[in-house]
């Protein structure tokens, strides 16, 4: 990697680039990541960190501020009409950081913030981390159970939110100060100047301090908070701004919740890393997104595969000039090849790669080099440069090549723990090494796959049926738009396999799908049961299948089909 400038460790160009020349792809060897130490030197840390970078900002808020000294008048942040330079917005982070310093927090502190996709949201959470806090973000869409848990978990001793949440606070709890941006003791005032209030001074923050807590989605139980430090988010950004040879400031959109450890880390911090612009959307809208796509020239986008396939199937994409669209980077399933390859056709030059990880590795611990995206669909990409993963069997030995066991993960951006859960701790970690949940393998040339969660898979009468398998196969039916696979109670076999299917042609029946899965894969990893239809797979806010309701539905064709 060449003719880059080095940021306050980050590499990246402070000038926006004149011409039509594409950025360059990162570099890996030997089934990794790697960076050229002249840029940034790793260095071993024995104890249970692999590897750390050598030159990178000594905390989150550094990494924010440098890219504010850098970029005083580029744009930051795009909110509808409020358009809002570096200098600016860095100003309303310090103006609002006194705010809550006087209102109480100290260094440690966390407080809540359950607010959209909207400029308060994120001026509220940096300025909470540049205040020595822990800023813990909320879905608007959780319930009440859900946030009085976090409540009670947390403690937190202020909230920041609008009057149409206000109600999901409870009236009891650790909360001091409630600011509701809409309301005139709220932010937006704060907001709109760019002077400095109060005398509280600004305190020191430690890499190892944690930023911000993010809590899971609770798929297995009640949330668990799993704390992200300083060290974790810059690392998580260093990996993408390195992976990807990002070497200009990226245009991002943000369509995904930035509640989210998708939407907080991979775009939000990303994006600020570079001293680039993000552009706010509250809601998702394939016909909207592109419009923004094309308007802003946007550069820079993360979303689930689900999105990414609306916006070929839902909408007129061919209508839009995306040829601004450089990164498009998606987790949490597989992408559709016949996705992938329409999006080769509608914009040439567009970089899709998939990103895999998890609220506890900050959002990411491999990615696929973008050029092999296309020829590697099913794999996650290869190991990170800082990462260490292994696979290993239930008694925690290390496996072979191509031997299927659960994935661990070690490195500088796995959280060092979840908060107030000690018993979680222990059965999570392992000398350091994070114990992901999900089985996989690692091939000879280091490209890693999932094949499934260790609760989803499926004992098919002694032989193990990876969901994730059967879902890929799936997925390259050309008339197959999204599905799912679980497994449902058998009386002899112990379990069997039921598809749910959401395809627009209303011919396919699951005697083609069955045909044309034989050909590709065994015949005891084909689903039992069907349910073909038009409707949509259910997913949660994130994008995640929620399993337990296809499993639901599962059950009651089961039953049909018995009687």
């Amino acid at each position: 990697m060449t003719n880059k400038t080095m940021i306050n460790g980050l590499l990246c160009n402070p000038l926006t680039p004149t011409g039509n020349e594409q950025p360059p792809f990162g570099e890996h060897k030997d089934g990794s990541w790697i960076v050229d130490q002249e840029i940034n030197e790793v260095l071993e840390t024995g104890l249970n960190l692999s590897q750390v970078f050598r030159d990178k900002p000594e905390n989150y808020d550094a990494m924010i501020r440098a890219s504010a000294l850098t970029s005083a008048e580029r744009e930051a942040v795009v909110c509808g009409e409020r358009r809002i330079n570096w200098r600016n917005f860095d100003a309303m982070i310090t103006r609002v950081a006194h705010t809550f310093i006087e209102a109480g927090l100290a260094p440690g502190d966390r407080a809540v913030v359950l607010l959209d996709n909207r400029l308060e949201f994120l001026v509220a959470m940096l300025a909470c981390i540049r205040a020595g806090g822990i800023a813990i973000p909320l879905g608007t869409r959780l319930g009440p159970a859900d946030i009085d848990h976090i409540l009670s978990d947390s403690r937190p001793i202020l909230a920041i939110s609008a009057s149409e949440w206000s109600s999901k606070f409870p009236k009891t709890s650790s909360i001091k100060k409630l600011f509701l941006i809409d309301s005139d003791e709220g932010l937006s005032g704060m907001l709109e100047s760019v002077k400095t209030l109060g005398q509280a001074p600004i305190p020191a923050i430690d890499g190892s301090d944690t930023a911000v807590i993010i809590y899971t989605s609770g798929t297995t139980g009640k949330p668990k908070g799993a704390c992200l430090t300083h060290s974790n988010l810059v690392h998580t950004c260093l990996h993408y701004v390195y992976a990807l040879a990002i070497d200009r400031p990226i245009k991002s959109v943000l369509a995904i919740p930035g509640t989210h450890i998708a939407g907080f880390g991979p775009l939000i911090s990303v994006t600020l890393a570079s001293a680039g612009t993000i552009v706010l959307m509250p809601k998702f809208s394939p016909n909207d997104l592109l419009e923004l796509i094309e308007t802003e020239n946007v550069t820079y986008t993360v979303l689930v595969p689900a999105m990414y396939q609306l916006l070929v199937m839902k909408s007129a994409a061919e209508n839009y000039d995306l040829s601004s669209w450089i990164y498009a980077i998606y987790g949490g399933s597989v992408m559709s090849p016949a996705t992938i390859e329409r999006f080769g056709e509608l914009i040439p030059g567009l970089r899709m790669v998939n990103a895999y990880g998890a609220t506890e590795t900050t959002a990411v611990c491999t990615m696929m080099p973008p050029q092999l995206t296309e020829q590697n669909s099913s794999s996650v990409g290869l190991s990170l440069h800082c990462d260490e993963i292994k696979i290993v069997d239930q008694d925690g030995v290390e496996l072979d090549y191509g031997e299927a066991g659960e994935i661990w993960v070690r490195g500088p951006n796995v959280s060092p723990g979840y908060w107030n859960n000690p018993a979680a701790n222990k059965d999570a970690y392992h000398q350091g090494f994070w114990k992901t949940g999900d089985i996989g393998t690692i091939d000879a040339d280091g490209f890693v796959y999932v094949h499934d969660r260790l609760k989803d898979m499926i004992n098919r009468g002694g032989f193990k049926v990876f969901s994730a398998e059967v879902e890929n196969q799936l997925l390259s039916h050309h008339a197959i738009e999204d599905c799912a696979v679980v497994g449902v109670p058998d009386p002899i076999l112990g379990e069997k396999a039921f598809a749910l299917i959401s395809t627009q042609d209303e011919t396919l029946n699951h005697e083609d799908i069955r045909d044309y899965l034989l050909r590709r894969i065994a015949d005891y990893k084909v689903p039992d049961y069907w349910g073909i239809s038009s409707a949509a797979i259910p997913r949660n806010a994130n994008g995640k299948v929620q399993k337990a309701d296809v499993r639901s539905m599962a059950m009651k064709a089961v039953e049909r089909a018995r009687k």
